[in-house]
């Protein structure tokens, strides 16, 4: 039941998919309003979102139209995505960004720059780790209901729990769990599940096993992610813990849902369909 951490690349083969996620989970839901009524604008945000990094990125900086703070993000994010990813280009778009925040406003544009100057300092350059998590709180601080403050609350706690070197176990878990009304807010679904199950492995990762992490984990079922591999190792992680704890009615129901979803050429389905039939078999 241990789980090896999220690993944190600066410029490897992941952060390309990562950042893709955010203008579809983030960036483009809390851009909308700004951006309504320019065409020009909207056309390249529907590139971006597209992945067409360079043809958005020429759409923002001949956009004539529109708010033109809008449009400062817009090219700074399809600039910071448009391939080769070079330090030049993250500088570039690091004095964009801050350039938005400049005047203190806490528009969309300024929550984004916001966000994306935190993934920045975690993604493409050496920052310590104190500067990392001081740019996700300044996300969470600005606007906490906002979906970025959300997905800045998730990203901070993978970064408490294995990237703090002054922190403890216990203290790593407590200080992830801190997060919990933001991190695991029903907003983003998919956001909040993955805190909650990162809470888990974290634990687990640690040899951590108490009602805690059933509790994590049940948290994460409710959230109901739509993607069925993610429900289906849910329900058997569930089931695992509940076995460990003891809970063995609450073990079984886990076990239950983990074999009608799950395949049965899935290399787990044979245990979980003996350790089902043993708790079965085994006097309450």
């Amino acid at each position: 039941m241990r789980f090896p951490p999220t690993s944190f690349p600066r410029l490897s083969g992941s952060w390309r998919r990562a950042r893709c996620w955010l203008w579809q989970a983030g960036l483009l839901l809390s851009a909308a309003g700004t951006l309504r009524g320019a065409p020009a604008v909207e056309e390249g945000w529907r590139d971006l979102a597209g992945y067409l990094f360079h043809d958005a990125h020429e759409v923002f900086l001949r956009a004539s139209t529109g708010s033109e703070r809008g449009r400062v993000l817009g090219a700074a994010a399809s600039l910071l995505n448009d391939s080769p990813v070079t330090a030049a280009k993250v500088a570039e778009v690091e004095a964009q960004l801050r350039g938005l925040l400049a005047d203190r406003a806490a528009d969309e544009p300024a929550i984004c720059a916001r966000y994306l100057l935190a993934r920045i300092a975690h993604l493409h350059r050496p920052a310590e780790i104190a500067e990392i998590e001081a740019g996700y709180r300044a996300v969470i601080a600005m606007a906490p209901a906002h979906p970025l403050a959300q997905l800045a609350a998730g990203k901070l706690a993978l970064v408490l729990l294995y990237q703090r070197p002054d922190l403890g176990v216990p203290a790593r878990l407590a200080a992830a769990a801190e997060l919990a009304p933001i991190a695991g807010a029903a907003q983003l679904p998919e956001t909040g599940c993955a805190y909650y199950r990162a809470l888990a492995g974290a634990a687990l990762y640690y040899d951590v096993l108490d009602e805690r992490v059933l509790a994590w984990l049940v948290r994460a079922d409710v959230l109901e992610t739509h993607d069925i591999v993610t429900a289906t190792s849910l329900r058997l992680q569930l089931a695992e813990v509940a076995r460990a704890l003891g809970h063995r009615e609450q073990a079984l129901a886990y076990y239950r849902q983990f074999l009608a979803t799950a395949v049965s050429t899935d290399n787990r389905y044979r245990t979980a369909a003996e350790r089902m039939a043993e708790l079965a078999k085994a006097t309450p």
